[in-house]
Formats: C-alpha cells, sequence, structure tokens
C-alpha cells in the first residue's frame, strides 16, 4: 500500500509543479522578445563561475556568501540522497549509487547535511545582525529556513533511527550515529521503527511541500538562476539598447517600459529571480542618501506587477490603471529620478539581475510620455538647440584654445585628415566651455605634446555625445547627437579618440557602434599610463603629499579601467596613494551620472556622502578622472568647509611633476 502511495503524492506534487513553472513561462512569454542565445560556450562558463562557483556570492560577503555556498552545494549533493527516497518508497531498495561506493556517499551526506545546518545558523546571525537592514526578515524567509531546516533534522533523523535499529553505529555517518546515541538510546525496537517512519513520510512530505512551495516564493531563483545567469546581457556594460524609430510597428503607441508588455521576457525573468538579498541597494548611493530609490523593491515592484498584470492579461484581461508607473502601489516617477545609473546595483548582484536596466527603461517611458520637468528639461532643451548641456553659443566652444599654441583643429587652417594624426582628442562639453573643465583639458594637451603625440581636436564640429538625454530617458535627441558626432567624425577620417570624460568615453566607445560609429577609444588616464611606461613621460618633481583616488562608476565600474590611474600617481615620486574603502568595483558614486548633474537634489546629496569618506582619509589632495566627479567634489567641499585640501584631475598632478624641472 505504502509505494502506492507515495508514488501518487510524488506524481501529484510534480504535476503540479510542472503547472506552475508553465504558468510561469507563460507569463514571461507576455514579455518582448530579445534574443539571448548569442555566444553559448561564454554563457556556459559564465553559468559553472557564477551559479556553480559561486563566485559573486562569496565576493564582498564573505559570511553571507560562504552560508549560500554550504546550503548550495549541500543541496546539489542531497538531491542524491532525495531522488533515492522518493524512489525507493515507490521501489524499496533503490540506489543510485551501487554497492561499496555507497558508503562513500553516505559519509559525505552526513557531512553535508551538517553543514547545511550549521549554514542555516549563520543565515540566521546574519539576517538579525545586518546593518540598515540590508535583507527583509519576512515570513517568506522565515519559512524557507524553517523548511530547510525541518528537511535535515527528519534526514538524520530517519538515518539514526536505521543505525539505531541495526545496533550499531557507523564510521562513516558520524553525525546520524550521535543524533542515534543521543535520542534513540534505550528505545525499543517498536519505537525505533515507528521513529523511522515517522521521520520518513515528514521528510518526505516536506521535500514534496517545498517543491511546489519554491514558485509562490522569493526562492524560486532555485530553478530560474542558472536560466537567468545563462541569458545575462553580453554586451558592453555601459550600453543601453537603442530604440529604432525607422521601424515602429502600427501598434506601438508609447516608447519605453510603462506596461508588462513593454518588458522583455528577460526582465521578467529577472523580476522572479530575485532573492531580495538586498546587495544592490546596500551599494545604491541614492539609499544611502535618504532618496526613495531602492533598486531590490523597483525589481520586486516589476515581480508582483507581473504576477497580478500578468494573470489578468492571461486571463483575457486588460492591464488596469495606468501602468506600472502611477505610484505608490507599484513604481512611483521620484524612484526612478533618484537613479544615478552608477551600475553598483548591477555589479553587486549575484544573478546578474539588470536593476539599472529597467529604470533607464521606464524613464524613457516617463520622458517620451513628456513626463519630465524642472532643471532636466531646460538642458534637454539646451542640448536639443545648442548641442550642449548648458546652452552656450556652438561656436564657443574651445575657444578658449585660441591661446594654446601647437593645436590642430580639424576643419581650420587646412587641417582636414584626422588619419593624418595619431589622435583625436575628444574634449567634451566641460572640456570645452566650464573653467575647471578647461584646466584639465590644458593639462591633458600639455602632456600630449610634451610625449610628442600628433593629435587633433574637433573643435566646434565636436557636439554633446548624448550621454545626458540618454541617461535622462530622451532616446530620440541622444540618436540626434550621436549620429551628428558620428557623421563629423566620419567626415575627417576619425579612428582614435582619445577622451578623458568618462561618460564621453563609455558613449563613444560602447554606444556608438550600435549607430555605425566604430572608434578606437582610449580613456587620457589609460594614454597616461602608456606614455610614462614609455619613458615618453617621465615624472621628476617629487609630490610629497598623501593623494587619494577616487574611481569613477563610468570608468571603473563600466569599462574596468581600475589600474591606469593608479599607475599614473604610483609613478610620481613621493606621492603617497591612499585607497579609499569603497574603491574599484566598489567605488561610491560621486552623485553625477544619470543627468543627475543637471537635475536638483535635495539633501542629504550623494557627493556628501562620498566626500565625508574622503574627507575621513585626510589626504593633501584629491585626485579624480572626471570632469563631473571634480564638479561634484568641488561642490562637496565648499559645502563642507574644506578648502584645506586641493581636488585635481591625474593629469594635473602628473603635468605637475613632469614639467616641475622646467619650471625651475
Amino acid at each position: 500500500m505504502k509505494p502506492i502511495i507515495v508514488a501518487i503524492l510524488i506524481v501529484a506534487a510534480f504535476v503540479f509543479f510542472a503547472y506552475n513553472i508553465w504558468n510561469l513561462i507563460k507569463i514571461l512569454r507576455i514579455g518582448k522578445y530579445e534574443m539571448r542565445f548569442d555566444n553559448i560556450p561564454e554563457r556556459i562558463k559564465l553559468v559553472l563561475i557564477y551559479v556553480f562557483g559561486q563566485k559573486r556570492l562569496v565576493k564582498n560577503y564573505t559570511f553571507a556568501g560562504i552560508a549560500h555556498f554550504m546550503i548550495f552545494w549541500g543541496f546539489i549533493i542531497i538531491t542524491i540522497g532525495t531522488i533515492e527516497l522518493l524512489v525507493g518508497g515507490v521501489f524499496p531498495g533503490f540506489r543510485l549509487i551501487p554497492g561499496s561506493a555507497h558508503h562513500f556517499y553516505e559519509f559525505i551526506l552526513d557531512i553535508v547535511q551538517f553543514l547545511v545546518l550549521v549554514a542555516i545558523v549563520m543565515g540566521i546571525i546574519n539576517r538579525t545582525t545586518i546593518s540598515k537592514r540590508r535583507e527583509v526578515n519576512g515570513l517568506d524567509a522565515v519559512v524557507i529556513l524553517g523548511l530547510i531546516f525541518g528537511l535535515m533534522i527528519t534526514a538524520f533523523g530517519f538515518s539514526g533511527a536505521q543505525l539505531a535499529m541495526a545496533g550499531e553505529t557507523s564510521g562513516w555517518m558520524p553525525v546520524s550515529s550521535a543524533f542515534a546515541s543521543i535520542f534513540y538510546s534505550g528505545m525499543s525496537g517498536s519505537g525505533l521503527a515507528y521513529s523511522g517512519e515517522f521521520f520518513w513520510w515528514f521528510h518526505v512530505l516536506i521535500v514534496l511541500g517545498f517543491l511546489n512551495y519554491l514558485p509562490y516564493s522569493k526562492h524560486s531563483h532555485v530553478f530560474t538562476a542558472i536560466p537567468n545567469v545563462f541569458f545575462q546581457d553580453l554586451k558592453p556594460r555601459g550600453a543601453l539598447n537603442p530604440i529604432d524609430f525607422e521601424d515602429i510597428p502600427d501598434d506601438i503607441d508609447h516608447f519605453g517600459a510603462g506596461t508588462l508588455e513593454d518588458f522583455t521576457w528577460k526582465d521578467i525573468l529577472d523580476a522572479y529571480t530575485c532573492t531580495e538579498c538586498g546587495r544592490c541597494t546596500d551599494n545604491c548611493p541614492a539609499w544611502h542618501t535618504e532618496k526613495p530609490l531602492s533598486p531590490r523593491e523597483i525589481v520586486v515592484k516589476i515581480r508582483h506587477y507581473a504576477s497580478t498584470e500578468g494573470k489578468e492579461l492571461l486571463n483575457g484581461g486588460t492591464v488596469s490603471g495606468d501602468g506600472i508607473i502611477p505610484g505608490p502601489e507599484w513604481v512611483t516617477e521620484d524612484e526612478l529620478w533618484a537613479c544615478t545609473s552608477c551600475n553598483a546595483c548591477v555589479e553587486q548582484c549575484p544573478l546578474f539581475i539588470d536593476q539599472m536596466g529597467k529604470i533607464m527603461e521606464m524613464r524613457r517611458y516617463l520622458t517620451l510620455e513628456g513626463r519630465i520637468t524642472g532643471s532636466a528639461m531646460k538642458t534637454l532643451q539646451a542640448l536639443q538647440t545648442h548641442g550642449n548641456p548648458w546652452g552656450f553659443n556652438e561656436g564657443d566652444r574651445a575657444k578658449w584654445l585660441a591661446n594654446v599654441d601647437g593645436i590642430n583643429v580639424l576643419g581650420e587652417d587646412g587641417v582636414e585628415d584626422a588619419s593624418e594624426f595619431d589622435f583625436v582628442y575628444w574634449m567634451g562639453c566641460y572640456g570645452g566651455y566650464d573653467p575647471r573643465g578647461q584646466k584639465i583639458a590644458e593639462s591633458v594637451i600639455a602632456l600630449l605634446q610634451k610625449a610628442g603625440v600628433k593629435f587633433a581636436v574637433l573643435g566646434p564640429k565636436e557636439k554633446c555625445t548624448g550621454d545626458p538625454a540618454r541617461r535622462l530617458g530622451e532616446e530620440a535627441l541622444y540618436q540626434m547627437l550621436a549620429m551628428e558626432n558620428i557623421e563629423s567624425m566620419k567626415e575627417v577620417n576619425v579612428k582614435k579618440v582619445i577622451a578623458n570624460c568618462p561618460h564621453c568615453f563609455n558613449t563613444i566607445k560602447n554606444e556608438y557602434p550600435q549607430f555605425g560609429g566604430d572608434f578606437e577609444v582610449i580613456n587620457h588616464t589609460e594614454l597616461l599610463s602608456e606614455l610614462v611606461k614609455q619613458g615618453r613621460l617621465t615624472p621628476k618633481g617629487e609630490v610629497n603629499q598623501e593623494v587619494a583616488y577616487h574611481d569613477p562608476c563610468y570608468l571603473g565600474r563600466y569599462n574596468r579601467v581600475f589600474d591606469a590611474p593608479r599607475e599614473v600617481l604610483q609613478a610620481i615620486p613621493g606621492l603617497k596613494l591612499v585607497e579609499l574603502d569603497r574603491k574599484r568595483e566598489r567605488s561610491f558614486c560621486c552623485g553625477a551620472g544619470g543627468g543627475k548633474i543637471w537635475m536638483e537634489e535635495e539633501a542629504p546629496r550623494v557627493n556628501w556622502n562620498r566626500f565625508e569618506e574622503i574627507a575621513d582619509k585626510n589626504p593633501d589632495t584629491l585626485a579624480v578622472a572626471c570632469y563631473f566627479c571634480d564638479t561634484m567634489f568641488e561642490d562637496a567641499a565648499k559645502h563642507a568647509g574644506r578648502d584645506d585640501f586641493e581636488i585635481k584631475d591625474i593629469s594635473m598632478i602628473l603635468r605637475e611633476s613632469v614639467e616641475a624641472e622646467d619650471n625651475e
């Protein structure tokens, strides 16, 4: 009778599980199609590293990562025993691992089950000691930990009863033997048989119940993690998806993501894969400065929205309300505009969920629907009419270069072909118009000339790359600026570009290829580092200072340029490099990205938060490698009343050392 009951339970449980998974697949299919089947070998490699190797889980969050590693691999190994237990209930004596090898497996299983119990204790400690409540201790988390605990205890109860009935302890099952000695000592044979049967049934029921609870919980990632990591975005980190305005389907009445159908199937899969671990929020500059944005909550809201509206759509209904952004039940506009596009959330997510990409798509919806106001709107208008965010005269861009000797401006004085030069130096809007930016550009130019680098500039032919427009959601304006710049660059045969603004660098390198703008782009810190190594620039003058370096988001996290800036600083005699606590891929944003430098921000500001960390290190100088960072920290220093140390671009510090003897 028992085999029949067990068989019915197993079939019913797996049929119900398949039903739940099919419903999830149907909801995913509501989303727009997106091709994610390219580069299969690379995708398999990433699954091996980040799912089975748990690389991101252990990195930066070691305690929680180790606990999860133990549970993950514990369940991989335990699954063999679970299959044996379930199938053995229908076909007694069934073994996946035959013969004496099974003793070795029992030893491994015994140890692993104990380690899972240890991991549960670690998880409880982790959840009760995390500052600022990175994780949410809801009922779901308690249920999951309780079920895992129940699985381990019932497994030990069953195996311990078996050993006790055999009247022996087992060297290859030390934990189960200890369990038998403690709990079954002196128990009668019938009591042992009853206990073993009780724990067996209890274990099986928990297994089958757990299986069908998971699709309804945040732990659905047990099934979705592998496909989510496999189908992750392989395009450059700094490239947003373009909108094809030339081929618009007749049924499209808006752009961006405002309803469930506007998201891709991968966006929806992301939402169902989120474990709510909170690492994204824990690294979000908006969240740390008391803004309404929590990247975790954005994804959770999309999941709840997909579950609610998806079921309605599948049942033949229509989307209710105004879409996903009326707030506060779903996503609010304030949440979306708080994002600095620093990409820290995407960097930290162990399952490669693209929180920022979803925010940018919803911003597009708002902007292209006319739901953007204030200084951001004025910035977009200036970009459209004058090609720069301030609205200055286009002809005045880089007008200051007239006072710099030896500058070749393409399109002027017979300088027409960029192929005659090693590089074209892209100064950016700050280098063209802003006094502080001009000083940085002047330093870069002086160093290039000192090293004998043949370069030219575009001068008035250069316009804003369009980065602010794209990050503020105005994709059409971005594409207009991009196409104008690409056309101007191609007209004069531009091949190689130096860009010292990380935003310009990222846009030209990673996003212009989407529109046929294929240029070789290098950041000024990379080139300066190479020139120092080649001996074409020789730092001679001592800079006897402690210098802290801030990693810009768009240079470091987006494009992995971490070492070159440090190599430049470390090559300067007497300079002592001071590393900030949040550095490299965990660097904290200055608050300017995502178009935020052109928007009003309420206190406390992101740049104030980062500046406090810098000031605590008490350096003599703060080294930056970004116009935006330079501006934001200058503002933060004034707010903090700190005029006791300077803020300088790396090129300016290097120039002082290189030209030291010349100035004596």
